[in-house]
């Protein structure tokens, strides 16, 4: 005759953990999900400024970002092609094809088109968010302003409620 077990006591099985409770399921750890961290979000970077390109890398990647970079338009669209990024960070004035004309290509390209552009610029001028969001930008942002911004900008196009260095 086999000893009697307390009522509710599960005899372990070799290998497979103790029942742990989440919410109202059992799950085991060969059946529970890991909590893994979100990928690193890619941030293509254009400016034909390599200092400003330096601080992009620096600075995005201390709030959780990978960073690639461009120095000019049709490096660029090359690039967001091969790399297929989560992001556009974009300067407006640079030397051959503009902010403008990137974010036109990059709308047209089926394979990019849903990536989100922010343009940054030096202007001080409202017109220039209005041409950028014609062109197709997602948003458009000042380069002198508090650079945190550009981070909450991106976190925000991304649909990240925060900073993603802080989780």
């Amino acid at each position: 005759m086999a000893p009697a077990r307390a009522r509710g006591h599960r005899r372990r099985r070799p290998g497979r953990g103790t029942p742990e409770r989440e919410g109202d399921r059992r799950v085991t750890p060969s059946t529970a999900q890991p909590r893994i961290p979100p990928p690193r979000a890619l941030v293509l970077c254009i400016d034909d400024d390599p200092l400003v390109l330096r601080f992009y890398e620096g600075f995005l990647a201390g709030h959780g970002y990978q960073t690639v970079t461009a120095t000019d338009g049709l490096l660029a669209i090359q690039i967001a092609q091969q790399a297929c990024p989560d992001v556009i960070l974009l300067d407006v004035m640079l030397r051959g094809l503009s902010g403008y004309d990137i974010c036109r290509i990059v709308r047209a390209d089926p394979t990019l088109g849903d990536i989100p552009i922010i343009l940054v610029t030096v202007w001080d001028d409202p017109g220039v968010a209005t041409i950028g969001r014609a062109a197709g930008a997602t948003r458009t942002l000042h380069k002198t302003a508090d650079v945190q911004r550009i981070a909450h900008a991106i976190n925000e196009v991304l649909g990240f409620p925060g900073d993603p260095a802080a989780g």
